[in-house]
């Protein structure tokens, strides 16, 4: 991997990570509060899709994220930054209802800043200056990182001075953002012209198959990834603490081996080749482990593979839905459904996880979480084998294009 591609993960990741530390944090702190995480979780849904919905029946908010992803995305920013240093200002005054605000407001700002860097990125592999696997690859691992990376600061922060301090770490975290579009300029530049523009080749033929199947099914994957990742933080500290009855410093350290292993899924290089698409069939195996095996070294070396295996599936849905966007209209669209559905299923799957748990009991969240690693497998093995066929029709219809 190249050094400056290195440094653009390293800074993104840093901006990123202030959606893990709010998750964290917010969760913590409504508890303490007496709050209710159900309402959280339905705050949070429902503030996800309505930038999704504003843009859908807004044109022009939709031509912005298509014409100027980055400015939207620096304009996330500042807005975030406006917030926190708001929330500092009046951090006396803060009560629940200012939390859930809170929440709700940033939920908007985290879905527009995602979608905005992935129809960037998606516009450069559409452009020609960027491979679809290289854009995935940057793309993926930069959240990951920043997500498992935003879970142990907001720990260290409440553990040093509760919610406050995590709004200086978020504060700082969006600051950093406001110097990305300098190093995604570089990216923009540094391979145009080394690979064919796909706008050369558009659709002359409408009797051609469309790629919307093939989206479609990107999009179902992506959902199903996110309840698995979603499974992850909800359900580990459960069984650590339930289950296992494991040190917090315990979780700190496995949940930082799976963000380890969402590095080096990036960091392998040439042999990257020799990873299989359907790695993502050990999740069952690791999710099992996770639950069942009360060996914290075991523990570490499961995430590790997790963070590994995880980044890999994800890297591979975001490069197939890169491959199918043809048009620079699709890409805030295709982009745009990809976030909502990330958004909302990370928002919601804890609330459906919690309603089993009350009936069963915690100690049962060991079997919970082995049998939605093996659900997970299942459902994604189906939904590959659909995108291996039609993604054959799809290049076909390339390559006749590139003819006519």
């Amino acid at each position: 991997m190249q050094f400056r591609n290195l440094i653009f993960i390293i800074v993104l990741a840093l901006t990123l990570c202030g959606e893990g530390m709010l998750t964290v944090t917010l969760t913590w702190t409504i508890l303490d509060e007496g709050g209710s995480v159900t309402q959280l979780g339905l705050i949070l849904c429902i503030m996800s899709v309505l930038p999704f919905l504003m843009q859908k029946y807004s044109s022009n908010l939709k031509k912005l994220i298509t014409n100027s992803p980055l400015s939207v995305f620096s304009i996330c920013r500042s807005i975030g930054i406006a917030v926190v240093v708001y929330s500092l200002i009046n951090s006396s005054s803060l009560n629940l209802n200012s939390l859930y605000i809170f929440a709700g407001i940033f939920s908007i700002i985290l879905f527009l800043s995602t979608q905005s860097l992935e129809t960037f990125m998606s516009q450069l592999v559409l452009n020609g200056k960027m491979n679809s696997k290289k854009a995935s690859n940057l793309l993926q691992t930069s959240i990951q990182i920043g997500a498992f990376g935003g879970n142990a600061i907001a720990g260290f922060m409440l553990n040093m001075g509760g919610f406050t301090y995590v709004l200086y770490a978020l504060l700082l975290s969006l600051s950093i953002g406001i110097s990305i579009p300098f190093f995604t300029k570089r990216l923009n530049q540094e391979e145009a012209h080394s690979y064919p523009k796909k706008e050369a080749h558009k659709v002359r033929n409408q009797k051609l198959k469309n790629n919307s199947f093939v989206l479609t099914l990107s999009i179902i994957a992506v959902g199903i990834l996110t309840i698995q990742l979603s499974a992850f933080n909800f359900l580990i500290p459960i069984i650590f603490h339930d289950v296992h009855q494991w040190e917090p410093s315990q979780y700190g350290i496995v949940s930082s081996a799976a963000g380890v292993g969402a590095l080096i899924a990036t960091l392998i290089g040439k042999y990257e080749k020799y990873i299989p698409a359907r790695i993502f069939i050990l999740i069952a195996f690791i999710d099992l482990g996770l639950g069942f095996l009360n060996s914290w070294y075991i523990a570490i070396f499961c995430a590790l593979c997790l963070g590994f295996v995880f980044n890999r599936s994800r890297i591979f849905q975001r490069q197939v839905m890169f491959d199918n966007i043809y048009h620079k209209e699709e890409t805030s669209i295709w982009t745009g459904r990809s976030t909502v559905v990330l958004q909302v299923t990370k928002a919601a799957s804890p609330l459906i996880l919690a309603f089993p748990l009350g009936w069963f009991g915690t100690i049962n969240s060991s079997f919970m979480l082995g049998s939605i690693g093996v659900i997970v497998v299942v459902l994604l093995t189906i939904i590959y084998s659909y995108q291996r066929k039609n993604s054959k029709i799809t290049k076909g219809n390339i390559e006749i294009l590139k003819n006519v």
